[in-house]
């Protein structure tokens, strides 16, 4: 079998993955497919689905820097032997919007600034195809906005193809709706804010544009600077395009079964996984087409506690993601719900469902609205499509990992208003489980119901 190939666990360069041999799960599939679509791509799915690691590995492919680089990275991959003719013709610019924030009055002021860094970074990438009079002029340029338009106006003149990458197109838009509110966010995403004009210019000036995020709904306020861009999202050819399959997870599994790194049974792992793990469908065309999907950094760190430890985690809920959750509970709203979001809640958590409509996109100031809400829940992982009913979508709550998430937000709320030690009651049903003190733990509940 050779060197056993490692749990790209938290790995998001793809270049990092072949080379370093770790495992890799093949989605280079798609590319065909992605390419027989729009040239200007939105792409949106919850967090730890995989999403840098899709960006970066079209940046591979396509970048005309590592163009001499395919065999090495996509050889033993599905592209290797189905090459499109696009392979290796681009330039590329990266751009990965999480990298910025600071101060509400700094950020036109950093977007620039690593605009420009980003900016400075592609000509090194790429200084061979210019001449010493343009270089000399791109560099001499401070502002990000001026290298890009002296850019725009020498690739158009060569006739260099451009394609640009966008990874967390949403991020600090979304943290400056929730922290600053609508209206500073509307500042920056309308008439002349510094972020809607960046992506007028990025419409006329890059042959391709792939970007991705969590959320439509800074990709809705900035349709007047960028209304060429065609959502994907909810396209059933590309619902298996992140995340795994179960039988992508049983030929992992079986991989390092074989490599004699994985003791068990293997059904049996897949069984205790599906339940957390699983059931994640983002078109209705796929409800009775496509398996269901696994969050793939889920999986990953189950395996590495079975490979390890030799047994599944203590938490089966991956700890790292907690972060996550945090800042997802922010970004929809959930320490500010009104009454009737609240209601919305309190229903998906005792029913596991909600009928509505899905919206492809929404507003910054239509995310309070209740109807909108369940469409806001399924764009973050909350809800998954489980059936339909007429012109409606039945959204469900797709595993136990989220029905966790929403019965902790529901604890939060009564907490807040009558604070019980949940640590005493553990102890307490602890007693009653291991030496039959049942009277303790039942007036405890009863009291407390009192």
């Amino acid at each position: 079998m050779g060197t056993i190939k490692g749990i790209p666990y938290g790995m998001s360069n793809f270049e990092d993955v072949i080379t370093q041999n770790r495992y890799y799960v093949d989605k280079t599939m798609y590319i065909p497919m992605l390419e027989d679509q729009a040239n200007y791509l939105i792409f949106i799915r919850p967090r730890r689905f995989g999403k840098s690691l899709l960006l970066s590995m079209l940046r591979s492919y396509y970048d005309l820097s590592q163009k001499d680089k395919f065999q090495q990275l996509f050889g033993n991959l599905w592209i290797g032997q189905n090459t499109t003719p696009l392979q290796g013709k681009y330039q590329m610019l990266y751009l990965d919007f999480s990298k910025i924030g600071g101060n509400i009055d700094e950020l036109p002021q950093r977007f620039d600034s690593y605009s420009a860094v980003q900016l400075d970074g592609f000509l090194n990438r790429y200084r061979e195809y210019y001449t010493d009079e343009f270089i000399e002029r791109f560099s001499t340029a401070e502002k990000g906005i001026d290298k890009l338009h002296i850019l725009d106006d020498e690739a158009r003149r060569q006739g260099y193809p451009l394609y640009l990458i966008i990874d967390e197109y949403d991020n600090f838009t979304n943290v400056v709706l929730n922290e600053k509110g609508n209206e500073i966010y509307h500042a920056i995403t309308h008439a002349s804010g510094f972020y809607r004009d960046a992506f007028k210019n990025y419409k006329g000036m890059f042959d391709r544009i792939f970007m991705i995020g969590v959320s439509p709904v800074t990709l809705d306020d900035l349709s007047s600077g960028y209304n060429i861009g065609w959502n994907i999202s909810t396209n059933p050819l590309f619902n298996q395009m992140l995340g795994f399959s179960e039988e992508d997870v049983r030929t992992m599994l079986r991989y390092y079964q074989e490599a004699g790194q994985l003791q068990g049974d293997i059904e049996e792992m897949i069984q205790e996984m599906k339940p957390w793990y699983d059931n994640y469908c983002f078109a209705e065309e796929s409800l009775d087409k496509d398996p269901k999907m696994f969050n793939c950094d889920m999986v990953l760190y189950y395996l590495r506690n079975r490979i390890q430890l030799n047994k599944s985690p203590k938490q089966m809920i991956d700890p790292n993601t907690r972060t996550d959750y945090n800042k997802m509970k922010k970004l929809i709203q959930l320490d500010r719900l009104d009454g009737n979001r609240k209601g919305v809640i309190k229903r998906i958590a005792e029913e596991g469902k909600i009928m509505t409509n899905l919206y492809q996109s929404f507003s910054a100031d239509q995310i309070t609205n209740p109807e909108i809400f369940p469409s806001l829940l399924f764009y973050y992982g909350m809800l998954t499509i489980i059936g339909t009913r007429g012109n409606l979508t039945i959204l469900g709550i797709p595993n136990t990992n989220v029905r966790k998430q929403y019965y902790e937000y529901i604890l939060e709320e009564y907490q807040n208003h009558h604070y019980i030690n949940l640590i005493d009651i553990e102890i307490l049903f602890n007693d009653m489980a291991f030496d039959g003190q049942w009277r303790p733990a039942l007036e405890f509940i009863a009291k407390a119901y009192k």
